[in-house]
């Protein structure tokens, strides 16, 4: 009797096992995120939660990454500037199909020159006051984001980029992420998986990268990699000349070179991006690391610390940091309102009020 009760269960159980399984529709998890967004090309990127084949739809094409997988990407090539496209994600695995509503993008033209974007960074660890900050930069209609590294709180943990991506579904699907590594993403591959980057080079040649749109070229930099290598690379793009259209130029790296938190001035950056950055013609260089905004001038360069997109803010006796201009704890962001002649930049916390502001002219 006992025999095949024991029978009886494990039948039950083999049937609960494929029964649950039968029930794992094909899902959506996270996406669109976009990336690298041009007058001609964007990159989009999503998540599901089963190995499948994904699919972009757009301007009556249907484009696809590749085999199955979880994590997809697509780039999209020979867009106009000026335009809005409308799109929608696809997956198929088996005899399951799904797909996500449609949403829009808009390129930036060649001749864009004024536009709004905004800045923030370490968002790992609360995602309802990660959720306030990018509620409060949305309201800003920013035509780019980007974010200064640490966005989540282990690079390697699935669970936390879990958490990630529906909080910046408010912004991803019409608007494009630049990010750069903090020393939380450790470089893992779940890094260069899910989020749509620009070429440049190191790890995956996306390590580090350039990337352009409007009137604004960036520079995003990585502080745990081959330090040597990136500056020379930074040397050779600062010293070419301007792409045509370009005014500005702008830097974007996790660690401050120049910090009044409990963190240190980064000695590798101090050595190996910045004199490059200040001799280089940037106009705006951007990091994060201290959880708390920040700004510090020297010369006519305006480094920003931007790390109040989350994580737990810090309180602290600011260190002897003689170029500071500007200290402030609590959540927050960067408005930058571009235009030909300058970039007005305004720190807000979570509410919309001002902590700093200031003013970047153009070159002549």
């Amino acid at each position: 009797m006992r025999r095949l009760a024991l029978r009886l269960l494990i039948a039950a159980g083999l049937v609960l096992l494929v029964t649950g399984s039968a029930l794992a529709a094909l899902q959506i998890v996270w996406g669109p995120v976009l990336g690298d967004l041009t007058s001609d090309s964007v990159q989009i990127a999503w998540f599901t939660n089963l190995p499948s084949y994904g699919a972009v739809e757009v301007g009556g094409q249907r484009l696809a990454p590749g085999g199955p997988s979880r994590a997809h990407q697509v780039k999209i090539s020979g867009l106009r500037g000026s335009a809005t496209y409308s799109y929608r994600l696809t997956a198929q695995t088996g005899d399951q199909a799904t797909a996500s509503k449609w949403y829009s993008f808009e390129t930036p033209g060649p001749e864009l020159s004024s536009f709004t974007f905004c800045a923030y960074g370490d968002t790992r660890s609360n995602p309802t006051a990660h959720r306030q900050v990018v509620e409060a930069m949305v309201s800003c209609k920013p035509r780019f984001i980007l974010h200064s590294g640490d966005l989540v709180a282990r690079g390697a943990d699935l669970e936390g980029w879990k958490r990630f991506f529906p909080v910046i579904a408010r912004f991803s699907p019409q608007v494009p992420l630049y990010p750069c590594l903090g020393n939380h993403e450790g470089g893992a591959a779940l890094y260069y998986d899910l989020l749509p980057l620009p070429e440049g080079g190191g790890v995956r040649n996306s390590e580090w990268y350039a990337a352009i749109f409007g009137s604004c070229q960036l520079f995003s930099l990585d502080n745990y990699g081959d330090l040597e290598a990136q500056a020379a690379w930074l040397k050779d793009q600062l010293s070419q000349p301007r792409p045509e259209g370009v005014q500005w130029r702008l830097a974007l790296f996790h660690e401050p070179p120049y910090s009044s938190g409990p963190h240190p001035p980064s000695a590798g950056a101090l050595k190996h991006f910045c004199p490059y950055l200040e001799n280089g013609g940037v106009d705006l260089v951007l990091n994060g690391h201290n959880h708390l905004y920040e700004r510090s001038l020297v010369g006519r360069l305006n480094y920003v610390t931007v790390g109040g997109g989350g994580a737990p803010l810090y309180a602290i006796r600011p260190r002897a940091n003689p170029y500071r201009q500007a200290l402030a704890v609590t959540y927050s962001f960067l408005r930058v309102e571009v235009t030909p002649q300058e970039l007005r930049c305004t720190a807000l916390d979570t509410e919309l009020l001002t902590l700093d502001s200031f003013t970047v002219e153009a070159r002549s």
